[in-house]
């Protein structure tokens, strides 16, 4: 090599040495920047880090005379070398070709060896099989490891980990890569592994709080966290919404951005408990209730809060943490409960009182006053009433093995549905009062037949009848609907009422159990609110589907489908 050759080079080497003086002082300064968490003036942003490698990797390709300049990163998680950005000469979606196990490929090799490569033919080179060199238009290169090393203050090495490889691409003017070259990018990458590390290291942790902060955002719960002074450290979208907070939450005093009294309240006993709690890591504390007006639906929602204290792991506490738990449903459910055994007391009693009345009446007729007429009246009306106790006490084990998982048996038949629907209206007539109603069975073709679980259509239809019937205080038709649908070997059937119709905040939950529908013009409506349950899981059983269309005010049709013929050994049947 000549002097000239040997001036260029460590001119090259100088300014080298220059730029790496520089990046280990902007280095100092990032790492000070990223410790430094709790400073707002200066604190680093990820996009310093990425204009400090992408200078870097300009340069590496500047000194080597290079066309390409990329950095591989190692995914511990999925075992790959994954190119990362910012790259010199390629572009973003190229990017995304550069990943390769770190068992396979020159990147591979050298990762694994230490040691570097040289290609000097890329596209014929066996190594680079899973490398995409031909799509990327590479012809040469050379790769070295990334190598981060720990020393001691006497420069003895205390800890050294490969975390990924340097590669150059494409020499410039047509010509080869050398060992001198190899030997420039070894000393390039040994400096610059410490500034690619240290970015990597800010991206993974900006990537992590970026996840943090999404899944806090996400939380269907809401999460204030409070710090020491009563200034709100975090407050997620679902806490902001309960709360109806409009502005930036974060380092103001929670009283001055939850309006809500009560909410206040809890929240300052809890950071008293907490503060003399003396630090115990689980910090959980007796949950408070809250009721909060939800402002888009006008409702009241009612909330668990919980407390628990916050540390981090030198057990220095940063805040209090509170969880609100939406416990409406729970709430509501409970409430559903209570009114429904005051409600299935009250209906189990009715029919028991005129049970016992007439027997113990014919029972003390020992002068036989009564004609056969009446007797035959009253045995009627006491059959009427065994069959409605019979017909509640099955509807309360239907809804016990529905909610335990146990599937309805069913006892299928072929069954002509017109018939079925004249027999329902017939025991309503007997039993309730339908003078005001019209009751129509509406059936094309005249006859339907389908194979079905006959009581348990039968338990539907009198379900839906009977609530067309209460809830029509003023009358109009009651009409059930079928209608033969040989196309699709189905059968669409549906009970029609001129009634109050169903309101829309109550649609959403209309089948669920203990579930009944209040309205000013039929408050006196009597009912377990299982009936809709019922019928849903009895449609189900049958594999069909059931919907409902609704009007205030003029009336309400429940349509159901099922198939005429029940599927093959359905699990749930038996054959009668």
């Amino acid at each position: 090599m000549s002097q000239t050759d040997l001036a260029v080079l460590q001119a090259r080497v100088d300014a080298l040495e220059r730029e790496l003086a520089e990046k280990r002082s902007e280095i100092v300064r990032l790492q000070q920047g990223i410790k430094a968490s709790e400073v707002t003036e200066g604190q680093v942003s990820i996009s310093e880090f990425e204009e400090t490698l992408k200078r870097l990797v300009q340069r590496v390709a500047m000194i080597l005379q290079a066309e390409k300049c990329v950095i591989m990163i190692v995914d511990k998680e999925t075992g790959e070398l994954v190119a990362r950005a910012p790259a010199y000469g390629i572009s973003a979606n190229d990017l995304k070709m550069l990943r390769v196990k770190v068992n396979q490929g020159v990147a591979g090799e050298v990762f694994r060896t230490e040691r570097p490569a040289i290609i000097t033919d890329a596209v014929r080179d066996p190594r680079t099989v899973k490398e995409n060199v031909a799509l990327l238009h590479i012809r040469n290169g050379v790769t070295v490891p990334l190598v981060v090393e720990r020393r001691d203050e006497e420069n003895r090495v205390l800890d050294r980990v490969v975390i990924g490889v340097l590669s150059v691409y494409n020499k410039r003017y047509s010509e080869e890569f050398n060992e001198e070259d190899v030997s420039l990018l070894e000393r390039l990458s040994r400096n610059a592994a410490s500034v690619i590390s240290n970015a990597q290291m800010y991206r993974d942790l900006v990537e992590e709080k970026e996840k943090l902060v999404h899944t806090i955002e996400s939380l269907y719960a809401g999460l204030l966290l409070i710090g020491s002074k009563g200034n709100l450290m975090q407050m997620n979208a679902r806490a902001r919404q309960i709360f109806n907070v409009r502005v930036d939450p974060i380092g103001r005093p929670y009283e001055e951005i939850i309006s809500h009294e009560k909410a206040c309240e809890a929240i300052k006993r809890m950071l008293a408990v907490a503060e003399t709690d003396n630090g115990s890591l689980d910090g959980s504390h007796a949950a408070e209730e809250i009721g909060v007006l939800d402002p888009e639906t006008d409702e009241e929602r009612v909330f668990q809060m919980h407390a628990a204290q916050v540390r981090d792991e030198e057990q220095k506490l940063i805040g209090t943490a509170i969880i609100l738990n939406d416990i409406t449903e729970i709430r509501n459910l409970e409430r559903m409960k209570t009114e429904f055994v005051a409600i299935a007391a009250h209906e189990l009693r009715t029919p028991m009182t005129p049970i016992k009345g007439f027997i113990s009446m014919l029972a003390q007729d020992t002068e036989d006053s009564f004609t056969f007429e009446e007797r035959q009246e009253y045995y009627g009306i006491i059959e009427q009433n065994v069959d409605r106790l019979g017909r509640l006490i099955n509807d309360l084990l239907n809804v016990t093995r529905i909610e335990r998982g146990i599937a309805l048996q069913l006892f299928w038949e072929e069954v002509e549905l017109r018939s079925l629907a004249e027999s329902v209206f017939e025991v309503q007539r007997g039993m309730t009062n339908t003078d005001k109603h019209t009751l129509v069975v509406d059936s094309e073709p005249h006859e339907v037949w389908a194979t079905v679980g006959r009581d348990q259509i039968e338990q539907v239809l009198q379900n839906l009848v009977s609530n067309a019937i209460k809830y029509s205080p003023d009358g109009g038709e009651v009409r059930i609907i079928i209608r033969d649908e040989p196309e699709t070997k189905t059968v669409l059937m549906g009970v029609q009422d001129q009634g109050t119709g169903i309101p829309e905040s109550a649609r959403a939950r209309l089948f669920k159990p203990y579930l009944r529908i209040h309205n000013p013009k039929t408050a006196g409506v009597k009912g377990t609110g299982i009936g809709l349950f019922l019928v849903k899981n009895l449609v189900e059983a049958h594999h069909g589907t059931i919907w409902v269309d609704t009007e205030l005010g003029r009336g309400t049709t429940f349509w159901f489908r099922i198939p005429k013929t029940p599927e093959t050994n359905p699990d749930n049947a038996c054959a009668s």
